[in-house]
């Protein structure tokens, strides 16, 4: 029987490749929208990685920034004057997170000394490479930042100029010509100030008094002893960073010039020219428990903080007064006007009388009649037993006080003369001695007629007593047997004892002289009997004062030792990412 063979069929062998292309079709979708699905997922965890590494570096970026505001903040221990930045900084050690900081001191001004540039940048590092770097550019400024500090009220002169913030317990007025470049911490504000006017209690909790003191200590720099009197041209041992401390009065006079600091247990008077205190690093540059005293000096530099318990007088003929640092003073600042007799009666120059440097002999002093006036201090070198010989420059105004005084010599607490020159009836000038007065013949009249100065001397020899207006022809000579008082106190110049507002003088006075003996006329200069002598011809004290931070900062010796800044807060102006 034949076999019967099977042959398989073309049709089913077609479908059955069809379905398995469909098949590989649809495995190759699949794949395909699988791998770009997979792809896109790695795409997105990238970015999202990438995002995170920038958000991190940009924060860590911002620490940066943090950390150089701390630093410039506080200096003290820095190695050098402020911190110029660093780089390869981390946060945490080991890690692969750094950032490096430049800081650059804004120097556009020069007396400016309160701003900051800085750049930052933050960076992984992979293989030496830097990834997701963040950058920053930023302007910092020191603020508040106090310059100066006075416990009292204070006169701020005309050619007195301050760069940084004032803090006055009291009232400030400044007057027209004096420049505050920043803002006035006070109970009361008269003038203009390039800054603002702010309420003192508002910085109190900002910024503390310096911890400096008679027993300052530092704990790196020795104390090594100066002797009290006079130091002048000072040698290289001078030059060695150290606490100079002197236990009593010091005087400085010409080239003196100290690296370190200077402490001075008691007062300190700077009588010479070209002087130079420049503190070392975190120390005070100067310390004086009493009284800061600059005569008619050139030059003075101070470069540093300089405390002082007492308080600061300077002359009106002191010129190039500068304070790089700040100036912290229990009491306030006062001007003088200098005695050049030389027994160093310098007057106090209270209220705003106007130096006319261009009026008088060579200068002159105006006073406006309202509370403009001068005073000695208390003491014992102004006394007239017998003789004497008064000699003034004056150029009254036509209107005067009832009672208007050209000078009065009064007991310590201002409650009787000893002896005085000044208007009364008649406007006709009279000489006081206790409990009598002698009238000169000199009236305001005679000395008005004429836009012009008078010279008016006033002369007693034994019981005899001569005035003069201008030659050598006396104006009056007669007897009188009652002589001066003769105890001590100080000496008022345009009032007469009390101040009184009806005792003020109007007009200008120049060249004031006292001889404890009756002189020829007209008096000559350089008689040993010349007691008291203000040529009134300066022009004003001229003192600067720039706040510096890096080099007021401190450290005093403490357990923990105790660090201090005059900056008591800092802000940027301006942040830009790059």
């Amino acid at each position: 029987m034949s076999a019967i063979i099977h042959h398989k069929s073309s049709i089913i062998n077609h479908e059955r490749g069809v379905a398995l292309l469909l098949v590989l079709l649809i495995i190759m979708a699949i794949t395909i929208l699988s791998l770009g699905f997979i792809s896109r997922c790695d795409t997105e965890l990238a970015c999202g990685q990438n995002m995170l590494l920038r958000t991190q570096m940009d924060q860590l970026a911002d620490s940066a920034l943090e950390h150089a505001r701390g630093l410039i903040l506080n200096p003290q221990d820095v190695g050098t004057e402020y911190w110029h930045g660093a780089e390869g900084q981390q946060l945490m050690a080991d890690g692969p997170d750094f950032y490096d900081v430049n800081v650059t001191p804004d120097d556009s001004n020069p007396n400016e000394h309160r701003n900051y540039s800085i750049t930052c940048e933050a960076y992984q590092s992979k293989n030496g490479q830097k990834v997701g770097s963040s950058r920053l550019s930023a302007q910092l400024r020191l603020d508040p930042c106090v310059a100066l500090w006075t416990e009292a009220d204070t006169l701020f002169r005309p050619r007195h100029i301050l760069y940084g913030d004032f803090y006055c317990a009291g009232a400030v007025q400044v007057l027209d010509g004096g420049t505050i470049n920043g803002d006035v911490f006070s109970n009361a504000l008269t003038g203009t100030v390039a800054g603002q006017p702010k309420p003192g209690a508002e910085l109190l909790p900002l910024l503390a008094w310096p911890p400096v003191t008679r027993t300052y200590a530092s704990p790196v720099y020795g104390s090594y002893p100066v002797s009290p009197g006079t130091l002048t041209n000072t040698d290289p041992t001078y030059q060695i960073a150290r606490v100079w401390q002197c236990a009593g009065d010091l005087t400085l006079g010409n080239n003196v010039a100290i690296q370190g600091m200077l402490l001075v247990d008691g007062n300190l008077t700077i009588r010479g020219n070209t002087n130079l205190l420049r503190a070392a690093k975190n120390l005070p540059a100067l310390y004086v428990r009493r009284d800061l005293v600059v005569e008619d000096v050139d030059n003075l530099r101070i470069e540093g903080l300089a405390v002082v318990e007492g308080g600061v007088r300077v002359s009106a003929g002191a010129s190039n007064v500068h304070i790089l640092g700040g100036l912290f003073v229990k009491g306030g600042i006062l001007e003088t006007a200098p005695d050049s007799a030389g027994g160093h009666c310098d007057c106090i120059v209270y209220d705003a009388p106007t130096w006319r440097p261009n009026d008088g002999q060579q200068g002159a002093l105006e006073f406006d009649g309202v509370n403009d006036h001068l005073r000695t201090l208390d003491n014992a070198s102004l006394r007239l037993d017998n003789d004497y010989t008064i000699s003034v420059w004056l150029k009254p105004a036509a209107s005067q006080k009832a009672a208007a005084a050209i000078l009065a010599k009064t007991d310590a607490v201002s409650s009787s003369n000893h002896w005085a020159l000044q208007f009364g009836a008649g406007m006709e000038l009279f000489v006081y001695h206790p409990n009598a007065s002698w009238p000169t013949g000199i009236k305001l009249a005679d000395m008005t007629a004429a836009d012009r100065w008078y010279h008016v001397i006033v002369v007693r020899q034994g019981n005899t007593m001569r005035s003069y207006l201008d030659d050598g022809t006396p104006r009056k000579e007669e007897t009188w047997d009652i002589g001066p008082g003769s105890g001590d106190g100080h000496l008022n110049v345009a009032v007469d004892r009390a101040a009184d507002p009806a005792c003020l003088y109007t007009g200008l006075i120049d060249d004031l002289r006292i001889y404890n003996q009756a002189v020829t006329m007209p008096p000559p200069n350089g008689v040993p009997s010349l007691i008291g002598h203000w040529k009134l011809d300066e022009s004003g004290s001229d003192v600067t004062i720039i706040a510096e931070p890096a080099r007021s900062a401190i450290v005093t010796s403490g357990s923990p030792d105790q660090y201090w800044s005059q900056a008591a807060g800092a802000f940027y102006r301006s942040i830009r990412r790059n």
